[in-house]
């Protein structure tokens, strides 16, 4: 009976530990979960957005290069090269935040789900921009030229005859910037904040784990956010790959 009695305490602190690493396991799972989905949920919106402003710059980028309109795009789109991305992020939320925007809620659109999709475009839209433009630029101009004869409006040369020879690079502007939002943290943490299942995506939560010295958790997301990347990466050199044969069987 005493026997029962000694082994008790250990027991009980068996189950105690037990119960606690179901606890973190269970808290790790839901915070991944809503990383995870915030983070594609987020990034589907970026690159739709990224991609229809793309598609207007590759039109001023086609038929109105000389306009003040393409200039200050062009400008625009070279700010997240020349700017650090934490600098970008505090910019956008002295933009957006509540000294501006505080009529909207007390942080204005800072710290909400918004708010890090408004980081990430900033970050990914040139991609996207730069990829449309070089697909533009592959394009012969007598095929241009030819179809400016056909319609007098050029958005419907653009609608009609440019964006089906673009589709690659639409594809590779989507693909690319939806890779690179994953991975976007220095503008999403200074502007969107790392609150868990709102603003906390998968960047942001492989900084927490590190932070909390949740080494293994911080491995387990990064590997999952790599494998995502590699998947693209390669779906856009398979892509590739099929249009080079395709122009390889109508050159023969």
């Amino acid at each position: 009976m005493s026997g029962n009695l000694k082994a008790r305490p250990a027991t009980v602190n068996q189950v105690a530990m037990m119960v606690k690493n179901v606890e973190l396991d269970a808290g790790f799972v839901y915070s991944s979960v809503a990383s995870v989905k915030n983070t594609f949920v987020i990034a589907f919106f970026c690159f739709n957005f990224s991609t229809f402003l793309a598609l207007g710059f590759g039109y001023y980028h086609l038929f109105s290069k000389n306009s003040f309109i393409y200039r200050f795009a062009n400008l625009i789109n070279d700010l997240p090269v020349a700017v650090l991305h934490t600098v970008a992020g505090a910019a956008l939320l002295l933009a957006f935040g509540r000294n501006v925007l505080g009529f909207i809620s007390n942080t204005g659109l800072a710290f909400m789900m918004i708010s890090v999709v408004l980081a990430m475009f900033f970050v990914s839209y040139l991609l996207a921009a730069r990829a449309i433009a070089s697909g533009a630029d592959q394009i012969e101009p007598e095929l241009v030229d030819v179809a400016r004869t056909l319609w007098d409006i050029l958005f419907k040369v653009y609608l009609r005859i440019i964006l089906p020879l673009l589709k690659e690079a639409i594809f590779s502007g989507l693909v690319l910037t939806f890779a690179h939002s994953l991975s976007e943290f220095p503008a999403v943490i200074m502007f969107g904040g790392n609150i868990q299942g709102v603003t906390q995506v998968l960047a942001s939560h492989v900084f927490t784990k590190i932070e909390e010295g949740e080494l293994d958790m911080a491995v387990t997301a990064s590997a999952f956010c790599a494998v995502i990347s590699l998947i693209l990466v390669g779906l856009l050199n398979l892509i590739k790959k099929e249009e080079y044969q395709k122009c390889l069987k109508l050159l023969r």
